[in-house]
C-alpha cells in the first residue's frame, strides 16, 4: 500500500494513504483475474503433451486475451474534468501567496501552461482508453483516488526527515501526488506493454497452430514468460493499495464468475 508523510506543517502526521471509493477497484480487480486466469492456463499450454489439449487451452485464452472483457460493466462513466484536482490547485495558491508581487504574473503563467498540458493529455488519454479496456479499467480506479491534502507520509530515514524540516525540503503537496500518481502509471504502463506482447505471442501460436500438426511446434513458453511479467506489474499496482480493499474487491469479482 502507498502511504502519502508527515504533516504539511511540521508537527506529528498521522499516515494517511490516498482512497477510492470501493466499487472503483473493480474494473481493476476484474483485470487481474483475468490475467491470473490466463498464467493459470498458459502453464497448461506450455506442458501440454497433444494437439487437442493444446487447442482447447489456445481457444481459452483466446476468450481471454483477444475478446473484450467489459472490464468496466456495471460502473457510472467519468467525466472529463476541467481542471486538476483541489490540493492540486491549493498548492499553486499557496506557491503564489508566497512569492513577490513581481513573480506573481510568472507564477500565473506558469500554473495556466501546467494546467492547459494537463488537460491536452486528459484527452489523449481518453482517446488510449476507448481503444484499449485494460488501460480504461486501471485509470478508472486511479481516476477516483482522493488524497488527504492536510497530511502526507515522507518514506525517509529518521535523520533525513529530520534534515529535511531543518532545511525545510518537506515536499509539498503537488508534489507528492505527482509522484505517487507517476509511479501507479508507471507500473500500469508494465502492465500494458507486456499484455501487448502476449496478444501478439498468442496470435502468433494461433497461427502456428493452423500450419502444424506437431503439437511440440506449439510453444507456449515465451507466453507463460510475457504473462508472468503482466502479473507481476500487475501485484505491484495492487501492492499500492490497502490489502483490505483489494480483498474485498477480489471476493466481490470471484462470485461474478
Amino acid at each position: 500500500m502507498a502511504v502519502l508523510i508527515i504533516g504539511t506543517k511540521k508537527e506529528a502526521a498521522v499516515a494517511v494513504a490516498p482512497f477510492a471509493p470501493s466499487d472503483a477497484l473493480l474494473p481493476a480487480t476484474r483485470v487481474k483475474v483475468m490475467i491470473d486466469n490466463a498464467v493459470e492456463i498458459a502453464s497448461k499450454l506450455d506442458a501440454a503433451q497433444n494437439m487437442d489439449m493444446k487447442q482447447s487451452l489456445l481457444s481459452d485464452l483466446e476468450n481471454l486475451l483477444l475478446k473484450p472483457q467489459n472490464f468496466l460493466r456495471g460502473t457510472t462513466p467519468i467525466d472529463f474534468p476541467q481542471q486538476p484536482a483541489k490540493s492540486y490547485l491549493d498548492a499553486y495558491a499557496d506557491y503564489r501567496s508566497k512569492v513577490s508581487i513581481l513573480e506573481k504574473p510568472g507564477a500565473m503563467l506558469v500554473q495556466n501552461g501546467e494546467i492547459d498540458a494537463w488537460k491536452r493529455l486528459k484527452r489523449q488519454e481518453k482517446a488510449r482508453e476507448d481503444a484499449d479496456e485494460i488501460r480504461a479499467a486501471l485509470n478508472y480506479y486511479t481516476s477516483n483516488l482522493n488524497f488527504n491534502s492536510d497530511k502526507f507520509i515522507l518514506t525517509a530515514s529518521k535523520r533525513e526527515r529530520s534534515k529535511m524540516i531543518r532545511e525545510d525540503r518537506i515536499p509539498d503537496v503537488k508534489t507528492v501526488i505527482a509522484s505517487d500518481m507517476g509511479l501507479r502509471y508507471l507500473l500500469r504502463n508494465d502492465v500494458l506493454t507486456a499484455m501487448d506482447d502476449a496478444r501478439a505471442e498468442l496470435t502468433y501460436q494461433m497461427k502456428q497452430f493452423t500450419t502444424t500438426s506437431e503439437a511440440t511446434s506449439i510453444d507456449g513458453k515465451d507466453l507463460l514468460d510475457l504473462l508472468l511479467a503482466a502479473q507481476s506489474a500487475c501485484n505491484k499496482w495492487f501492492d499500492l493499495i490497502e490489502e483490505q480493499s483489494v480483498q474485498e474487491a477480489l471476493t466481490v469479482v470471484r462470485k461474478e464468475t
